[in-house]
């Protein structure tokens, strides 16, 4: 299967394959490092399908559920008082979603525990 390039524009040069062989672009790079949570960013490299949380300006829409399901994903719970959801994304879907402008950040989902 030919690698599928991500990019939102037509001048970014590719660097890097990733999940599913998307070719990662200086574009892509840049937004991994700017809305992906650091721990996120290895496992997004390394991983099928991946729990997280999506920060948006004003929290779950229905273009989000649209959004989502289109790259393959699942929405679990809207997390309307912090403006966000979360849900179980492939990796490529999370590479596709953070170009777009409505998602501010993307968190790993992992369990919180108190020390």
């Amino acid at each position: 299967m030919p690698a599928q390039k991500i990019s939102m524009s037509k001048n970014t040069t590719e660097e890097t394959t990733g999940p599913g062989g998307i070719e990662i672009t200086s574009d892509i790079k840049k937004h991994m490092k700017n809305k992906l949570d650091p721990l996120l960013q290895d496992i997004v490299m390394n991983s099928a399908t991946v729990p997280v949380i999506v920060q948006t300006p004003d929290g779950l829409k229905d273009d989000d559920r649209s959004r989502v399901n289109k790259v393959g994903g699942k929405i679990k719970d809207d997390l309307y008082i912090i403006n966000a959801f979360s849900a179980d994304i492939p990796t490529e879907g999370i590479l596709q979603l953070i170009q777009t402008s409505r998602v501010l950040k993307v968190y790993y989902d992992a369990e919180v525990r108190a020390v």
